[in-house]
């Protein structure tokens, strides 16, 4: 085979594997981006349309749903989201996170208070599904007794749409500083270890909120289907 063969050949490999990935992209996009993060327990999913969300909530009897936009009433996704939720008797939890700003250690101990407490299956979802909910799944996962650092570390992949890119790199942050952590203390994951770190030792790289001279946000808005019937 000549030089000039053996480049078309590349080529062609690399011009099907592009269109490979970009069909995959489109696949897991256009499908909610929707994954297990413990079967019959955690699923995660991006931003889902009304009907969409009314289906995976009957499909895998979801109860409570925790969304990481927090509330947003005047934007156009949010009431067709409440409503789907309420609608088939499931409890909307609204925390406000952003992708480019460390938790605080507020934000963290409160995340861990509500992956304890609330109401199985739950579903874990932000815009897209990848670094926002790839956090919070890897920290449902750090407290699943018997869970590895592997277990976590899957929840940010490239089958979540995961690029450890820019807002990917300060989400999964958290998980290396745990790992860093663990390293530097010569100890072994487990979730009670997990929960001694964020309790004790977990501190938050800039920019965090931590830093703001006042919070507007709340830890968290919980909306149970009695409560909106109550209003209505």
């Amino acid at each position: 085979m000549t030089r000039k063969q053996i480049l078309r050949t590349i080529a062609r490999s690399l011009a099907v594997l592009a269109v490979l990935l970009v069909i995959f992209i489109g696949w897991r996009w256009t499908t909610g981006n929707v994954g297990t993060v413990e079967p019959g327990s955690i699923y995660r999913s991006a931003q889902l349309d009304g009907d969409s969300l009314s289906r995976l909530i009957q499909s895998r009897g979801i109860r409570t749903v925790l969304n990481l936009r927090g509330p947003n009433p005047q934007s156009s996704w949010y009431p067709p989201e409440r409503e789907a939720t309420l609608k088939a008797g499931a409890t909307l939890i609204d925390v406000p996170m952003s992708s480019d700003y460390w938790l605080t250690p507020e934000q963290a101990d409160e995340l861990i208070a509500l992956l304890d407490s609330a109401e199985r299956p739950l579903l874990i979802h932000c815009q897209f599904g990848s670094e926002r909910t790839g956090l919070v799944s890897s920290m449902a996962t750090l407290l699943r007794p018997g869970s590895s650092l592997a277990e976590a570390r899957a929840q940010f992949s490239l089958y979540y749409l995961f690029l450890p890119l820019e807002d990917g790199l300060v989400m999964q942050g958290h998980l290396r500083q745990y790992e860093q952590w663990l390293e530097a203390e010569g100890r072994s994951h487990d979730s009670e270890t997990f929960r001694e770190w964020i309790a004790r030792s977990y501190r938050p790289g800039t920019p965090n909120r931590s830093l703001w001279p006042y919070n507007p946000y709340p830890l968290r808005v919980v909306t149970r289907p009695e409560d909106a019937a109550v209003r209505h």
